[in-house]
């Protein structure tokens, strides 16, 4: 565990879409609400918490002025290229969710729109992995309609992903059920390298299948390398 590279994400969206519920969500150990916040710039916080190899960088919500935002996509971009040009995997930032809540009647506006269109022409150098995550995602016919929204925007994102991060109980007459966690573990394993695949698996808790692909992968690496051993003509080594 100690060998495990940090996982660095940043989080992006307007105050109230539920970044903290979907951090809890899905790390282990109630992360947003024991990770000691500290500030990296005049409006970003980095999260962190003692042995668990993960930081999350939380900025201030998206109702601010317009100056502000470009203050804020200004010091993202900063945190990314330094974060690249120290050439330390601890140091970088692996993946942005830009965050969108459905609930509430709330829309995907021009003004969120056009910062991700700045944001990505300026992310080409670097291309860290940008996901849209659509939390509080029910009724889902009007999160596919969002979806469906910002995917005809083709903005240089890697996925839209609808989320329930937890069960929503309706005036006691319909529980919406929790989904999509899963599915953005998935996503996060195919754009993370190679060296974050372990601290994926460690600090995540909302998908099992995830966790035994992961481990059945490397038992068979185990086997594959015992077997070959086993026929070497080395004294000991079959052992």
């Amino acid at each position: 565990i100690k060998n495990l590279k940090t996982l660095n994400i940043m989080i992006v969206g307007k105050s109230g879409v539920g970044k903290s519920t979907l951090i809890n969500s899905l790390f282990r150990g109630n992360f947003a609400e024991t990770g000691l916040g500290r500030p990296v710039t005049s409006e970003i916080r980095k999260k962190v918490k003692k042995d668990y190899p993960l930081a999350i960088y939380d900025t201030p919500g998206f109702e601010l002025s317009s100056g502000q935002q470009n203050k804020v996509k200004d010091e993202i971009l900063d945190i990314i290229r330094n974060g690249f040009a120290s050439k330390n995997i601890n140091d970088a930032i692996h993946c942005i969710w830009y965050c969108v809540n459905v609930g509430g009647n709330r829309t995907f506006d021009e003004s969120e729109i056009n910062w991700l269109k700045e944001f990505t022409s300026e992310n080409k150098v670097t291309q860290v992995p940008i996901i849209v995550v659509l939390t509080q995602a029910v009724p889902k016919k009007k999160a596919s309609e969002m979806k469906n929204h910002v995917e005809k925007e083709n903005l240089d994102i890697i996925k839209v992903v609808p989320i329930l991060a937890q069960d929503m109980d309706f005036d006691e007459e319909y529980i919406a059920r929790a989904y999509g966690l899963d599915h953005l573990i998935d996503i996060m394993a195919e754009v993370l390298p190679n060296e974050l695949q372990n601290t994926l698996q460690n600090v995540q808790k909302a998908s099992l299948e995830s966790k035994k692909k992961a481990a059945q992968a490397l038992v068979a690496t185990a086997v594959a390398g015992s077997f070959g051993e086993g026929f070497a003509p080395i004294p000991f080594s079959d052992a």
